[in-house]
């Protein structure tokens, strides 16, 4: 699988943690931090003396640089009079390099633009309502450029009907055709196997933030809940 250059950002920020075991920062920190928990990466803000450090959770904390005090909220910078949300950026840089660590392009079902300009992953059910909408729409996103890489996420649950069908989808032998017949509100006899991704992209959503469907991430990992028709998702991912 291709990894984005938000991966390496975040492999390289992440092998510094190494050549910094004996930093204040991750001994003090660890130290109240809930079992099971610990200092993942740490690395220099915007702010002099101020550090982002990665306790595993997709919000980062900020500490001193003796570790005695520590932020947990956002951080913004000014820019040019306007204010830019620094916490936000480094979200969705996590939201990526989990992403790309976690998912298989083999497990997508992919509706791919013929002219691509940009490639979105989209938490998907086949039974919600926007979901449905988006999808009745996918030729107009493949027209503006968009490729849409969908990932299952039943939102009934992992013991629900919804979870039944899209398994269903993914194991199919022609996912694309049977994930659009569900999606139209049909109901096609399909094969249940064990060999099959849903469970595993469900737990990732809730992993990195995911509550509702359609959830749409950009490629630079930022988080686009809802549905957006698709001149407006076209003007929302220019503006990324």
């Amino acid at each position: 699988m291709k990894r984005s250059k938000y991966f390496f950002i975040f492999f390289c920020t992440f092998s510094i943690l190494g050549a910094a075991e004996e930093s204040p920062i991750i001994s003090k920190i660890n130290n109240i931090l809930p079992e099971g928990r610990s200092v993942q990466s740490i690395k220099e803000s915007q702010v002099k003396g101020l550090y982002v450090v990665d306790i595993g959770d997709l919000q980062p904390i900020y500490a001193s640089e003796d570790g005695n005090f520590f932020i947990y909220g956002e951080l913004y910078s000014i820019e040019r009079g306007s204010l830019l949300n620094t916490t936000k950026q480094e979200i969705s840089l996590n939201r990526r390099a989990i992403l790309d660590s976690e998912l298989l392009e083999k497990d997508f079902i992919t509706f791919q633009a013929e002219n691509e300009k940009y490639v979105i992953t989209v938490f998907t059910d086949v039974d919600c309502g926007y979901c449905r909408k988006f999808h009745g729409e996918i030729d107009d996103y493949n027209a503006q450029g968009i490729t849409v890489n969908y990932v299952a996420f039943p939102r009934s649950g992992l013991e629900s009907e919804s979870y039944n069908k899209i398994v269903g989808a993914w194991c199919s032998p022609n996912p694309k055709e049977s994930l659009t017949a569900l999606k139209q509100g049909l109901d096609p006899e399909l094969p249940l196997c064990q060999d099959h991704p849903v469970e595993e992209h469900f737990l990732l959503g809730q992993r990195i933030g995911i509550t509702g469907t359609p959830a749409i991430i950009s490629a630079n990992g930022d988080l686009l809940p809802g549905y957006l028709p698709p001149m407006e998702l076209l003007k929302r991912l220019r503006q990324l």
